[in-house]
């Protein structure tokens, strides 16, 4: 008997929780939110950011030498193929270098450490 009305506690709480989520309405991510790309540049040399997206690229700006930047572009720019990186085009030097592919949800934003050895760099998103 005891087992029988546990159990019979147990769904009625269940099935107040599904009811309660159902009635809370889910918002869409909005496509023209900003990307925030902070870049911090350890590279000896100015580098140009480059959205990739296959085989198209964009111009976010530029990063001189030892120092910092930030750029933004909106969400929609990174479409759905998870095909999007960040590409760090050294003015003179050194070889490009690609970032690995940018899986990010709208609102998350990207740091971007470029190392003097470019293949070194390192990308996070928060």
């Amino acid at each position: 008997m005891r087992t029988k009305r546990t159990t019979t506690w147990l769904l009625l709480a269940g099935l107040s929780l599904a009811c309660r989520h159902q009635g809370e309405p889910t918002m869409a991510p909005d496509p023209d939110r900003t990307v925030l790309v902070e870049v911090a540049s350890h590279f000896q040399g100015d580098v140009v950011i480059y959205l990739l997206r296959g085989s198209q690229r964009e111009r976010l700006g530029l990063v001189t030498a030892l120092s910092d930047a930030a750029f933004t572009f909106p969400y929609r720019r990174l479409g759905s193929s998870g095909s999007s990186r960040l590409l760090a085009y050294p003015i003179a030097g050194a070889s490009a270098y690609a970032s690995d592919p940018l899986y990010i949800q709208p609102g998350q934003s990207l740091k971007w450490t470029l190392e003097a050895d470019l293949s070194r760099s390192s990308l996070v998103s928060y």
